[in-house]
């Protein structure tokens, strides 16, 4: 459905860029901050326990965790460009491995003695999906670099939380909550790649026979699929797949409309709710606000490298895209049994983060917007003196004619 144009404003932006900046801001500090202030108030009345093991608590996390990974890599398409699927590649893997070593490294510096920093590192080092699509409409950028930080944010979310159990099994000594029973890692990439065939296969039997393809999916089919994506989400929640889940996403994807977004934008306010009743402990300013100022400089030093050959414009802004959210914080309260000081400290770098992204890219769009404004305005001056010259040179509205050269 093509959408409506929008008005120009006095100031040069267009109406939906400023309802697309209220909604991204909405989304990214101000009602988070609310639910979360909600359940700190909630948290002095009623202590809630994070226990390792498992248990309620662990298979909560993993639930929410595991719709938020369908939910992200579930609404990603086909990159804009073909040629940047190397890219989309290059940033989820060694991007990925490179932000987390430059926010450790930093954290090393910082407070040396602590390598259970190197997971929390880990856990930020990744790209907030929800809120990248509530900002694209508003950010100017082209179709291929929103495309690309679209599909760069959904799929460095099971990267994280993969390289997340690792680490944690190998610097924490009591990881056992954070894989939900998992007992090792081969086990864990073994059941994901189990979980993807059995995926695959159900989707092969459930999906829309192929004469139909071009056909509305009936309510019976649609029922079946979405019956079957719920027992995969309970499996990939029992055993910690998420891995094979949102990978799953690629393609096993029942029409679910307007309920996908609306499913992870709950996990997203449940687990930020729990996020502050855990913040009732207390919160490590000094450590997240360092966590928080390295992850944010961390997304420039990758974008610079991943937007190589791109329009100076759009590595602006894919420098400046860093934004956490449902991710870190679901991956803060699955590390807090085993790592007491996960949500104290990635609570307030989340917060920081996102305050460097609404500033910087704020500050962006003035920069922009003064230069286009000057341009005009050399433009209209150009045009006042080119119009000078022509009644200087007799009105006639025509350039002076070229000088013969004889030979």
């Amino acid at each position: 459905m093509a959408e409506e144009e929008a008005a120009p404003s006095p100031d040069g932006e267009t109406g939906g860029h400023g309802a697309g900046g209220r909604h991204a801001l909405l989304l990214t500090l101000v009602l988070p901050l609310l639910i979360a202030g909600a359940g700190l108030l909630t948290g002095h009345f009623w202590t809630m326990e994070a226990q390792a093991g498992g248990g309620l608590y662990g298979h909560l996390t993993a639930g929410l965790l595991a719709v938020g990974l369908y939910g992200s890599a579930g609404g990603v398409g086909r990159p804009e460009s073909r040629g940047d699927v190397y890219r989309i590649v290059v940033a989820i893997t060694f991007g990925v491995g490179v932000k987390a070593a430059f926010i450790a490294g930093v954290l090393w510096l910082a407070f040396r003695g602590e390598p259970e920093y190197l997971v929390l590192a880990v856990a930020m080092a990744q790209i907030d999906p929800l809120s990248v699509s509530a900002m694209l409409e508003s950010r100017d950028m082209s179709p291929r670099a929103k495309s690309l930080l679209a599909a760069w944010a959904s799929f460095d979310d099971p990267v994280t939380t993969v390289l997340v159990v690792i680490l944690g099994s190998m610097v924490l000594t009591d990881a056992g909550s954070i894989s939900s029973g998992a007992t090792s890692y081969a086990q864990t990439l073994a059941g994901n790649a189990v979980l993807l065939v059995v995926a695959a296969g159900l989707w092969l039997v459930v999906r829309q026979p192929r004469a139909r393809r071009d056909e509305p999916v009936g309510p019976r089919r649609a029922a079946v699929q979405i019956a079957v994506l719920v027992a995969l989400l309970a499996v990939a929640t029992w055993q910690f797949l998420m891995l094979g889940l949102a990978v799953s996403a690629l393609f096993f994807r029942p029409p679910l409309g307007r309920w996908l977004g609306r499913a992870t934008n709950a996990a997203l306010w449940v687990a930020t709710f729990l996020l502050g009743m855990l913040l009732a402990e207390g919160a490590d300013f000094s450590v997240g606000v360092v966590l928080g100022v390295a992850t944010f400089v961390a997304q420039g030093v990758v974008g610079a490298v991943v937007t190589l050959g791109f329009p100076a414009r759009d590595r602006h802004s894919l420098c400046l895209s860093q934004q956490n959210g449902i991710t870190a914080i679901i991956l803060a309260l699955l590390l807090e049994p085993a790592l007491p000081e996960a949500v104290a400290v990635i609570a307030p770098a989340i917060l920081v983060v996102n305050l460097l992204h609404l500033t910087s890219n704020a500050v962006l769009a003035r920069v922009r917007l003064g230069r286009e404004r000057l341009a005009r305005v050399t433009d209209v001056l150009i045009t006042v003196r080119d119009t000078e010259q022509d009644r200087a040179s007799g009105g006639t509205g025509r350039e002076p004619p070229t000088p013969s050269v004889h030979r």
